[in-house]
């Protein structure tokens, strides 16, 4: 399973079985972007750019 995975399962499941040290302010994030927009439109346009953007990180560690 990738990082970003192992992140979304930590959340989504509340089990903390990878515990990645980004996986709180991960969480942090979408929870103020829930709180944040009403809209699902608007939540799933923000969700998608937090979710890229903790991708490329994962790909730039995988990278060196």
């Amino acid at each position: 399973m990738g990082p970003l995975a192992e992140v979304v399962h930590d959340i989504d499941l509340k089990d903390e079985k990878y515990v990645r040290s980004e996986t709180a302010g991960f969480n942090a994030l979408l929870t103020g972007l829930v709180s944040a927009h009403l809209e699902d439109d608007h939540r799933m346009a923000e969700g998608y750019c937090l979710f890229d953007n903790l991708y490329s990180y994962y790909q730039r560690q995988r990278r060196g």
